[in-house]
């Protein structure tokens, strides 16, 4: 449903109030309900949710700007990625090696970027199954 509003409000004709800093708002909740595979709960939510943020994308777009997003950790980690016009399209990611770890990141420039965590366990042993026959009758 969010992915239809935000289409009707990048699409028609201007609303006054609902601009592209509302649409802003609806993207970040948008973005936040994606799963960690970048997919939504079904095909038709997945595939309304990319055009959307599409059509947000193509209407935030300048050719010009870049911006750096840095992420630190008191553990040490310093790490920056920097977004221009000859990378806007590449992915760039880092891989989190400690973990519990509070993480900083700051976004700085004239760009818009999208910045995605992704935290991902296994824990072993936890669905161990046991079977006991007895064989007195």
């Amino acid at each position: 449903m969010t992915s239809y509003v935000l289409l009707a409000l990048l699409s028609g004709p201007s609303i006054p109030g609902f601009g592209l800093d509302y649409s802003t708002g609806i993207v970040r909740w948008l973005v936040q309900q994606q799963n960690p595979y970048g997919g939504y709960s079904s095909t038709q939510d997945t595939v309304l949710a990319l055009q959307a943020l599409a059509r947000y994308g193509a209407a935030t777009f300048s050719p010009e700007g870049a911006s750096t997003v840095s992420v630190s950790s008191p553990g040490g980690l310093n790490k920056e990625f920097t977004v221009d016009q000859n990378n806007r399209l590449l992915y760039q990611e880092e891989q989190l090696k400690e973990v519990p770890e509070d993480y900083i990141i700051k976004a700085q420039g004239q760009s818009c970027v999208f910045v995605q965590v992704r935290f991902q366990f296994h824990l072993s042993g936890l669905c161990s199954f046991s079977k006991t026959h007895d064989d007195k009758k």
